[in-house]
């Protein structure tokens, strides 16, 4: 079977292309002086899906997200509840329009959940594992999502 050169030419871009989340992970991270040392699945959908506005241990808790349009907050509800982000904002505007919950902190920036979970001991957040940079003596990871 011959192929033509656009075809070939389809199948190598595809084939070098990066696989969006593929072998990569996300830390969900809480303050070094959190007293959490660790997290299960449920407790961090609980946090961030509005269950519950309390850490396990019952302190109060600063969820932090990603911005809107990140593709680490896409990635992160996508693996923890298998919803998109449209899923995740209609859930969201039906919470809030009740008054049950409020939906976490949207940073500017993904780089400021870092910075402000290092400066706060009620924050958490999550970030893709590449970014923990000079900061991370300042926090700790309680959670990993693998996203294979």
């Amino acid at each position: 079977m011959l192929m033509n050169k656009h075809t070939v030419l389809l199948i190598i871009i595809l084939m070098s292309a990066p696989i969006k989340g593929w072998g990569q992970e996300l830390l969900v991270i809480v303050n070094k002086d959190n007293p959490l040392d660790s997290i299960t699945k449920q407790q961090v959908i609980d946090l961030f899906m509005g269950r519950s506005p309390y850490f396990p241990t019952g302190d109060a808790v600063v969820k932090l997200d990603a911005p809107s349009s990140s593709d680490v907050r896409e990635s992160f509800y996508q693996s923890l509840v298998q919803m998109s982000l449209p899923e995740v904002n209609a859930y969201w505007a039906r919470l809030m329009f009740s008054g049950r919950a409020t939906p976490p902190m949207s940073v500017p920036k993904e780089e400021d959940i870092l910075k402000l979970v290092a400066s706060n001991s009620n924050a958490i957040g999550y970030i893709p594992r590449e970014s923990i940079g000079e900061l991370n003596n300042d926090v700790k990871t309680v959670f990993v999502i693998s996203m294979d």
